[in-house]
């Protein structure tokens, strides 16, 4: 990838010509999972740093890597009457070469970005969403028209915010998975290359 994506997002609803035009940049604006500066920041190979990040951990490698781990808040989303939903909130992993110090110039090798909120569930024959909940409360929904998926939200488990485990984070993926009603359970990966390749086609850069 070539360049930046600064501030694309804005530009794909002011510099168009006509309504349609501004009504299909919006609906594709609507279909990314990222805020913009994350596009930005991924692009150029730059770590994320700042008040944003609620928590970090730091992983070193028998190559000597290092994996930088953070959870930091998402892209966010309104209702048609413009109404704020709930935040959302994103493991993002960072990999920086060996002998690379870790601070925002990076160059940040390598980066996955997966949702840290909730979990997709693979149900077992028979079972149903309802049967999959958290000692914290939060329960399996089922996912419209697959009766062999489910959603589980973590909401209530990583609530108060400021007082959220989220290094324990893997330990409730590993709980789920033992659940007698699940398959599989994984995090939702987000496939950020693919999305910054849609605005670039979209905004007309090349």
């Amino acid at each position: 990838m070539v360049g930046a994506l600064v501030g694309v997002g804005v530009l794909w609803v002011v510099q168009t010509n006509s309504q349609p035009q501004r009504d299909a940049k919006r609906q594709v604006r609507e279909g990314l999972n990222l805020p913009g500066m994350m596009y930005d920041f991924a692009v150029t190979q730059k770590g994320f740093y700042g008040h944003y990040v609620l928590w970090e951990s730091v992983e070193t490698r028998a190559d000597g890597s290092k994996v930088r781990s953070i959870v930091t808040g998402g892209r966010r989303h309104y209702e048609a009457s413009g109404r704020e939903l709930a935040q959302e909130y994103l493991l993002i992993k960072e990999t920086y070469a060996a002998g690379t110090a870790l601070a925002e110039a990076g160059p940040v090798v390598d980066y996955s970005f997966q949702f840290a909120d909730r979990l997709v569930l693979k149900l077992k024959p028979g079972q149903s969403a309802s049967a999959v909940k958290l000692p914290t409360g939060d329960v399996a929904q089922a996912v419209p028209g697959k009766p062999d998926e489910a959603v589980l939200p973590l909401k209530k488990w990583h609530e108060p915010l400021e007082k959220t485990p989220w290094a324990d984070l893997p330990k409730v993926l590993a709980a789920v998975r033992a659940d007698p009603a699940v398959a599989s359970a994984e995090l939702i990966t987000i496939d950020w290359k693919k999305e910054a390749e849609i605005i670039r086609a979209n905004s007309g850069q090349k």
